[in-house]
């Protein structure tokens, strides 16, 4: 049987409104060691996303190092798998590649190629012992996956599908003793959940079958919500939350295989919140006076990051952000934003133009029209004559 841990979209090094988030990352990553060392599993596999930005700061990167040796001296036998995420530099990580060894460590940050610029495939192909294989891929564009053979009618589109496949067949080629064959990726796949999920729109979304054929589960990463994507795939998501619209329960995957070809079986270990994320209310927006007051009552020993939802005509009132300041002064959590709804019936009408009437128009009755269309109010003579003094400098800009 083969039983690892997965987890990922670890994010360390992000800046929260502000807040250093370090303690409770590291808070995390203790109760991770503490499962590693009760569960004493066979491997540990980081799906990408180990940081928030690819240029993490010393703390960021001193936090990584030394949850990661602790982890390995929690189960010293354990190998841990780690490939990078689109968030992560994959060269950052493959530099250290070797000196990660020691502690029974691979770390994958770009796909691998030979002297002839094909994929390099038994690279990404890790045998845990007796136990299991992992093929593991970092994050990489679709049409940036290599050829896994000299064969030159492969579209760029199809580079990716023709990668997971070579790779899962050349795992199962030297499968002599029908291990559970497991399948690390960093991607977005098709008609998952992304709810809460801040979606990167640069990031382009496979179908399920672009993973290939032949494996036994797939350790997905990058989405941010728990999920199975079918039977045989799962996004662990984040264990802990990344941002206010992650209202999930966070957790890493404890999975077991007996065999290839055999279901998994999955656990989820729920990873307890150092310093949760409030939305004040929940659910439905309220006016910003019931929302300053639920944050006054708020328990003001909780170390906790909070957000208003609030309801609004079409501005928040002025002095709003300072009374919520003021309402967490002597509190424990942090307020960060008002999330705001504009009321349905106050919403405005985009007034239409056709081409022939926009033509004829001066700039300072399209920025006033553009101005009611957002405000409901048209310009004050101020704010024509500011607009006339910026347009006229540019205009003298551009004739120069």
């Amino acid at each position: 049987m083969f039983t690892f841990i997965h987890t990922s979209d670890w994010h360390l090094g992000q800046n929260f409104y502000g807040y250093d988030r370090s303690e409770e990352q590291a808070d995390f990553l203790s109760q991770l060691a503490d499962i590693v060392r009760k569960r004493q599993p066979d491997a540990l596999l980081i799906s990408g996303d180990i940081y928030h930005t690819a240029a993490p700061s010393n703390a960021a990167v001193n936090l990584y190092v030394n949850a990661m040796l602790d982890i390995h001296k929690a189960c010293p036998t354990m190998a841990i798998i780690v490939i990078a995420g689109n968030h992560d530099s994959a060269s950052r990580l493959d530099s250290d590649q070797r000196l990660w060894q020691l502690a029974n460590v691979t770390v994958l940050g770009s796909i691998s190629r030979n002297e002839k610029g094909l994929a390099d495939l038994p690279r990404h192909i890790i045998k845990v012992g007796d136990k299991g294989i992992v093929a593991a891929v970092p994050f990489a564009y679709p049409a940036s996956f290599p050829l896994a053979s000299g064969a030159t009618d492969i579209n760029r589109d199809q580079r990716q599908q023709a990668y997971f496949q070579s790779l899962l067949d050349h795992a199962n080629e030297h499968n002599e003793n029908s291990l559970p064959v497991v399948l690390m990726a960093h991607l977005a796949v098709n008609n998952s959940d992304f709810t809460g999920h801040d979606r990167n729109m640069t990031m382009e979304c496979v179908e399920l079958d672009a993973l290939g054929d032949g494996y036994d589960y797939a350790a997905l990463g990058h989405i941010h919500r728990p999920q199975d994507v079918s039977p045989h795939a799962r996004y662990c998501g984040t264990p802990v939350p990344v941002s206010f619209d992650e209202q999930c329960e966070h957790s890493v995957s404890i999975v077991e295989i007996d065999n290839h070809g055999a279901q998994p079986r999955v656990e989820t270990k729920v990873i307890k919140n150092l310093k949760p994320l409030h939305t004040l209310p929940a659910h439905e927006p309220v006016d910003i006076d019931t929302a300053i007051a639920l944050l006054q009552s708020h328990n003001p020993n909780e170390k906790a990051y909070i957000r208003l939802n609030v309801k609004v005509d079409r501005f928040l009132p002025n002095g709003a952000l300072q009374r919520a300041a003021q309402a967490v002064k002597d509190k424990q959590c942090r307020f960060c934003e008002i999330k705001k709804t504009v009321t349905a019936m106050e919403r405005r009408h985009t007034t239409q133009l056709t081409v022939e009437q926009f033509n004829k128009m001066l700039p300072i009755e399209v920025a006033n029209q553009f101005f009611i269309d957002k405000t409901g109010n048209p310009m004050t003579e101020q704010q024509q004559e500011m607009f006339n003094y910026v347009y006229q400098a540019v205009q003298k800009e551009n004739r120069q």
